[in-house]
């Protein structure tokens, strides 16, 4: 008696493409998951890159510091870190120098224009307006910065020097009040309110004897 082959199963279509085109659906897949890699890690690159540069700055090696911090807002702009590294060694040349000035204030202002939430990075460019004499920005910017934190009353304080600086004295009293709601026993806001309002019964009086 003849033996009954096994029945044969369904056979597998064979892939008759060109191998050309097998080996870009492997280019393909290797991009695609390269791309979405890059998009999941990139801020934790950014900051591994940032932190480099923190510890260049920390060895006194400043040009390799500010080289790895430019670098980390190359990689995300949306990671401050690398701004307020940046901007903060500009800073650091800004008092006697007005290009260091401007330098930091683009900095910050555009690592403000990535991290719109960041309070730091708001005080940081008030504090460079301020030292450029800009009062008026100067205010504006430390207004956002306590907008973003209200607990801060450095940002209030700076706010209310900026406001006297700038000419007013209205908004100087707001912002020092405003120190005081978070610091009841702040003697700078209570000293420079109590001498305002001074000046302003002097000055009352004298338009009142004009």
């Amino acid at each position: 008696m003849s033996a009954i082959p096994p029945a044969a199963g369904p056979t597998v279509p064979l892939d008759e493409r060109p191998y050309i085109i097998r080996t870009y659906d492997r280019w393909i897949i290797l991009v695609i998951v390269l791309v979405v890699g890059w998009l999941i890690f990139r801020p934790l690159i950014a900051f591994t890159v940032y932190y480099r540069g923190l510890s260049f700055e920390r060895m006194f090696h400043l040009t390799d510091a500010e080289y790895y911090y430019r670098k980390s807002t190359r990689v995300d702009p949306k990671i401050p870190q690398g701004w307020l590294g940046w901007g903060e060694l500009e800073y650091s040349r800004a008092p006697g120098d007005r290009v260091a000035r401007q330098n930091a204030i683009t900095i910050f202002r555009t690592g403000l224009s990535y991290n719109p939430r960041t309070a730091s990075l708001a005080f940081d460019l008030g504090r460079a307006f301020f030292l450029d004499k800009q009062y008026t920005n100067a205010r504006d910017a430390f207004v956002q910065s306590a907008q973003l934190n209200p607990t801060d009353m450095f940002s209030w304080d700076f706010a209310a020097w900026s406001s006297l600086r700038a000419g007013d004295t209205q908004l100087a009293r707001k912002y020092w009040h405003e120190v005081l709601k978070i610091d009841p026993g702040n003697a700078t806001a209570a000293r420079q309110l109590a001498k305002l309002m001074q000046q302003g019964r002097i000055q009352s009086l004298s338009t009142w004897k004009s």
